[in-house]
């Protein structure tokens, strides 16, 4: 019962951040202030990674204890290839949105950003870019991220079954070693390096890895944990917000000092989403969030990461192109066009993931096991 359950919770927040990554990604959104980046320094990117890790952790853990380990890195090998596959569509997919609000408007502006350019300049060099996973588009760039985890996590596996501290040192050092010394993986065709720099940011998938194995009935609760972590939680929020707007420039003087780099996942970023995950985790409150049925709906969503993370990224896509090429005449209510075609989308995937359970008729049995299959 409380493996079920736990399984519930990764599926209730994996879902809870899909529908967050969508509302960060179409602009112009009002709901787009509501979302948790707007109030701490870390945003869903480090709570999805650390889900994939702890669901890693529930599932391949335990199958590795009683099957072993080879069995397991075929599994994870079989992920990294379909993850890879899926990201390629999406590119594509994505390619075609922006090359289709170009052909309408004719506004370069469309194909120009977010690594964009190249491929349309220059195709052949930019597919192969794209293949090779150099080249990555703006707001498509974390699956080449996912591919690289799960190629590591059996690694990660085999040293914390044996020791979970030693797991934490040998991530923490390569976590170390890129920071100091720049390990990263390149661009190409264009320079630069990976938007998500693997070698930093394995930390927080190892840390999900080793948590799900350490605790596996969750972190126990100390009173001074949770003040300590409802202190660094409030402390982001007034620094993010300029203390809700009663101290102009207290965010950018405080950024300058502080490590909130997302590329190679700054110390303030993992420090604060670790104090917020901690009190999300031991709120006595979550059971019955989870098993609402506005939470069972979210778990829906979780249970089919993959799909609702590729219709909502196609969605984010169509929403930016589609806004960009707004008449003039419509640029007064762009956030009320924004709005509802956000809510249109969550809606969407809502529906989607209603299609896929009752064309597959999933049994609460089946679902665990889907979700099981699912670190990410």
């Amino acid at each position: 019962m409380k493996s079920t359950r736990r399984v519930s919770s990764v599926d209730f927040w994996r879902g809870c951040v899909l529908v967050v990554i969508l509302l960060d990604h179409v602009p112009g959104n009002l709901l787009e202030w509501l979302t948790p980046r707007n109030y701490g320094i870390s945003d869903s990117s480090e709570a999805f990674v650390f889900l994939s890790g702890l669901s890693v952790g529930m599932v391949y853990g335990p199958r590795a204890e009683a099957i072993g380990l080879a069995s397991v890195a075929l599994g994870c090998a079989r992920r990294a290839l379909k993850l890879y596959g899926a990201h390629i569509v999406l590119t594509l997919l994505a390619l075609l949105v922006f090359a289709g609000a170009y052909w309408l408007s004719g506004a370069e502006s469309i194909i120009a950003p977010h690594g964009r350019s190249i491929l349309f300049a220059s195709p052949a060099s930019g597919l192969a870019g794209v293949t090779l996973l150099s080249h990555q588009l703006g707001y498509f760039n974390i699956l080449p991220l996912y591919i690289v985890l799960m190629l590591w996590a059996p690694f990660v596996l085999a040293v914390a079954l044996r020791n979970r501290g030693a797991a934490v040192l040998v991530s923490t050092g390569i976590y170390l070693t890129a920071r100091v010394f720049g390990l990263h993986l390149p661009n190409w065709p264009e320079p630069g390096a990976w938007f998500f720099n693997p070698f930093a940011w394995q930390l927080i998938f190892t840390l999900g890895v080793v948590s799900a194995l350490f605790w596996r009935n969750g972190p126990p609760r100390r009173p001074a944990l949770v003040l300590l972590s409802g202190v660094a939680v409030i402390a982001s929020a007034l620094a993010v917000t300029d203390a809700f707007r009663l101290a102009p420039g207290l965010r950018e003087t405080l950024f300058t000092h502080l490590d909130v780099g997302k590329q190679d996942l700054g110390l303030a970023r993992l420090a604060h989403f670790a104090a917020l995950a901690y009190l999300l985790s031991v709120a006595p409150s979550m059971t019955k969030v989870v098993e609402s049925p506005l939470g069972r709906a979210m778990q829906g969503l979780g249970r089919h990461s993959l799909p609702v993370f590729a219709a909502g990224s196609l969605g984010s896509a169509l929403g930016q192109a589609g806004l960009a090429i707004l008449p003039s005449a419509f640029l007064r209510v762009e956030h009320l066009a924004g709005l509802a075609y956000t809510l249109t989308c969550v809606a969407g995937l809502f529906a989607l993931v209603r299609w896929i359970e009752c064309r597959t008729q999933i049994s609460p049995s089946a679902a665990f096991a889907a979700s099981a299959r699912q670190p990410l």
